[in-house]
């Protein structure tokens, strides 16, 4: 019987030393690989995060997911961003030359897929719907059908005629902290930036902030009307021509009656005062908060008096970077408090 061509003959056989070398040569090569393996999956999740200090190329390691640590024109997250805003430009000259120019264009924030959008407002430039067009990242044009203005903080929310837009999402009140690690984003270019501790507002200043205790900024100059996201990619505020950020509660506490065609109103907090430091003494009877707000002058009708000392919003200690986004994101008609009066810890809903 002959063997097929492909097949060793049946007679031909290995010697069996051969069969050993083999046998441990493939032994060697499972146990190379099982360690390359285990190495791969332990170093998986360490990055060369680049040094933010200028002139230099050195990078650190890092641990942590990689949109925290990403370079600086990371075409992903930058993808990302650019999908939840479109650039505004005057629709006689983007009908004239097919491009989108470098001066007198609007980058705007997406607050629904419906198309309602808000943006930093040019103070001697006139908006009318039928003198724009919107512009998104893949070259699509939108019709706006409305703008709306909101002349307290700078800003003009309006909509688009179409729908299926990817929408951002509100920093967290915890993206307040100082030194927070900020992305600004202007004309479709990412730049690391940070906040500073914040700055108090002197009695009689003017502040972009509406009644709010404390101003935001950041700690290098940036490009006026830049969109600021944080490292996950949510939607932090817009820097004003004054180098002030107008943070996204102060939108987040009102958008949704632009969009039901309710007036802008924002509502203060009926009471005046500031933000103290409490001793260890005083924290532990406060509820463990490290701050309070001393009450100077208060609306007898909200139950507050003189010399109170307002230590919570909600179930939350207040820091004066947090005040007065959580007094805005109360949800109810209402904001519930927890305060000192002589010495006694007391609830009010004000």
């Amino acid at each position: 019987m002959q063997t097929p061509p492909h097949l060793p003959s049946k007679s031909c056989s290995v010697p069996l030393y051969r069969r050993l070398m083999m046998s441990s040569s493939l032994i060697v090569i499972t146990l190379i690989a099982l360690v390359s393996g285990l190495v791969g999956g332990i170093v998986s999740d360490v990055y060369i995060v680049p040094e933010q200090g200028i002139g230099t190329d050195t990078g650190v390691i890092s641990r942590g997911p990689a949109h925290v640590i990403t370079d600086l024109q990371d075409p992903v997250f930058l993808r990302d961003q650019l999908r939840r805003s479109v650039t505004l430009v005057q629709k006689d000259v983007y009908e004239a030359t097919g491009y989108i120019p470098l001066t007198d264009t609007y980058e705007a924030v997406l607050l629904t897929d419906t198309g309602w959008f808000v943006m930093p407002e040019a103070r001697d430039q006139v908006f009318r719907p039928e003198e724009w067009i919107a512009v998104t990242m893949n070259g699509e044009t939108y019709e706006v059908d409305s703008f709306q203005k909101d002349p307290a903080y700078d800003l003009i929310y309006g909509s688009l005629g179409g729908d299926g837009f990817r929408v951002t999402a509100f920093a967290p009140v915890s993206s307040l902290e100082p030194s927070t690690s900020l992305w600004a984003m202007h004309q479709g270019d990412l730049e690391r930036t940070a906040l500073t501790y914040p700055t108090p507002v002197s009695e009689g200043a003017p502040t972009f902030l509406g009644d709010a205790q404390y101003m935001f900024q950041l700690q290098a100059q940036t490009l006026p009307a830049s969109i600021l996201w944080t490292d996950d990619g949510a939607f932090f505020g817009f820097l004003n021509g004054e180098g002030v950020i107008v943070p996204w509660f102060v939108i987040e506490s009102i958008y949704t009656d632009v969009f039901t065609g309710t007036p802008i109103v924002h509502t203060t907090f009926p009471v005046k005062g500031s933000v103290v430091r409490l001793t260890e003494k005083q924290s532990a009877t406060a509820g463990d908060a490290k701050y309070g707000f001393f009450v100077e002058i208060a609306d007898e009708k909200t139950g507050l008096q003189k010399n109170d000392l307002i230590t919570h919003i909600g179930d939350t200690a207040i820091e004066p970077w947090t005040l007065q986004a959580l007094i805005l994101s109360q949800t109810r008609e209402t904001v519930s408090v927890h305060l000192l009066r002589d010495g006694a810890r007391i609830d009010l809903t004000l």
